[in-house]
This record gives structure tokens, C-alpha cells and sequence, in this order.
């Protein structure tokens, strides 16, 4: 819409009825509105955004009573079943972005805290296979990770990522209470048998006080209770199912390939002995 082909400065624009524009006549006559414009009433956008180029739209989502994954996951199955034209496309940005991104970078952590805690138990134990032992108690506490949280519908997050981790140093800890008894039950001369049965008997207590300690402690947590915690429940939830059922397989496979470790050790170190006697 054009007024007149000279400088604003100086001039008085009047709006009217009949939409004319006032300036100063030495520079040139008026120019009424109506013959240059049409001037109508429209809605639009404050601003128009851009994200690669492209014009874009945000819809902000504030997720009540439930996690962001699922939140998420429940957004994505809505936007399939929606025809969108050729040039329109819908993307979950934000804290989703941010969360999967955060998810990725877990998955590579979670190899390399169980490789530190090897390597760290290493150099405790002053062997290979002790802390190869130890470490089979992890694997059982992620299946009960994964089996609570897919019964109880919850997503893999950030914070069921952190209360896996979680779960991993109180397994970790439980099962060093059974091996490195064991292990000195041995250097005093007992069998390996007897070593894994008087570890079993003597760290029964400590290791399912600290379980129930932290289970019971979450419990309130992985339920629900509470105002403002539904971002936390994954992350109690994944510590819960994993302690639970690690818990109980560290009572019971750990000393099982302990023994068996323990047996082939004894009874290699008795050939020797044996064939010097004969000598």
C-alpha cells in the first residue's frame, strides 16, 4: 500500500471514511487510500516461525498424570492415523527430542559402567573370574527391570535409565558380600561347599535388609503417591524390579557358579599337590 512517492517526515496520516492521506501540498496533492488499497479485517499469526527454512507451527503439550515417554508414544500412535498433505509433516520436538537423545546416550553407559565395575573389581580381588561372577547378578536385575515396567505400562525414559543404575550398584554390592566371603572361607580351608553354603547363612541378613531397605523406600514412589511425581515413578519402578528379582537370583545362581569356580580351583591346585606327594 503506497501513499505517496515522498519522505513520512512532515506528513499527517488521518484515517476516515473516506481513507485519504494529508500531506504538504508543495510536494504534491493528497492521495485518497480507496484508490490505491483495500482495506479489510483478517486474523493471523503475531509472527510466522521458521525451523530448516521451512514454516512451522508449535503445539505445546503439558503431559498431567502420566510420564513424558508414554505421552509420547500415545501422540505418535494419534498422528499416524492422520492424512497430511505432501508438504506437512509433524514432529514430536523439545523435551521429547531432548529425552530420546538422553536415552541413547544411556544405552552407551550402561556397557560402560559394567565395564568400569569390572575393571575396579579387578584390581580388588586380584583376579578375572571373581568379578565375572559378581557381574551375572546384573543381568538378572535388568529382566526385572524390563518385565515391571512393560506390567506396568511405563516407558523407558531418562529416569528409568537412572533407577536402573541404581539397581545395578545395590546388585553389585550383594553380590560382593557372598563372593569375597566365600573366597576367604576358602583361604581358611574350607570346601567349596561349605564356603558358599556359610556365605549364603551369614550375608542372607545384610543383603535383604539393604534390598528391602531400598524397595520399601521406593514402594510409595513406583506407585504413584503424590503430587507432582509422576516424572519420578520410572525411575523408582525400574529400581524396584530389578532389586526384587535380583535379589533373589543373586541368593541363588551366584552361589551356584561360585561353588562350581570354586570346586575346579580346589581340585586344581590339589593335582599338583597330590603329584608331588607321589614323587
Amino acid at each position: 500500500m503506497a501513499l505517496q512517492n515522498t519522505p513520512f517526515a512532515g506528513r499527517q496520516m488521518e484515517m476516515s471514511s473516506g481513507f485519504s492521506a494529508s500531506g504538504d501540498e508543495r510536494r504534491g496533492p493528497p492521495a485518497l487510500l480507496r484508490d490505491v488499497a483495500t482495506l479489510s479485517f483478517k486474523t493471523g499469526p503475531d509472527s510466522v516461525d521458521h525451523y530448516d527454512l521451512s514454516r512451522l507451527i508449535d503445539v505445546l503439550i503439558t503431559p498431567v498424570g502420566n510420564d513424558l515417554g508414554r505421552v509420547a508414544k500415545d501422540i505418535e500412535a494419534v498422528l499416524t492415523t492422520i492424512q497430511l498433505p505432501k508438504d506437512v509433516t509433524l514432529q514430536l520436538r523439545g523435551e521429547v527430542a531432548n529425552m530420546r537423545s538422553a536415552i541413547g546416550n544411556f544405552a552407551l553407559a550402561l556397557p560402560l559402567a559394567v565395564l568400569l565395575i569390572y575393571l575396579v573389581m579387578v584390581g580388588l580381588f586380584r583376579s578375572l573370574i571373581d568379578p565375572l561372577i559378581i557381574l551375572v547378578a546384573v543381568p538378572l536385575g535388568w529382566i526385572g527391570t524390563v518385565l515391571l515396567l512393560q506390567l506396568t505400562n511405563t516407558s523407558v525414559n531418562v529416569e528409568s535409565m537412572i533407577g536402573t543404575l541404581m539397581m545395578m550398584g545395590i546388585v553389585v554390592s550383594n553380590s560382593i558380600l557372598l563372593v569375597d566371603y566365600a573366597d576367604r572361607r576358602v583361604r581358611a580351608g574350607a570346601t567349596a561347599e561349605q564356603a558358599v553354603i556359610e556365605a549364603g547363612t551369614n550375608r542372607i541378613r545384610p543383603i535383604l535388609m539393604t534390598s528391602l531397605a531400598t524397595i520399601l523406600g521406593l514402594l510409595p514412589l513406583a506407585l504413584g503417591f503424590g503430587e507432582g511425581n509422576e516424572t519420578m515413578v520410572p525411575l523408582a519402578r525400574a529400581a524396584v524390579g530389578g532389586l526384587a528379582i535380583s535379589t533373589i537370583m543373586t541368593l541363588l545362581v551366584v552361589p551356584v557358579i561360585h561353588a562350581m569356580v570354586l570346586g575346579r580351583r580346589v581340585h586344581d591346585v590339589d593335582q599338583p599337590n597330590a603329584a608331588l606327594e607321589e614323587m
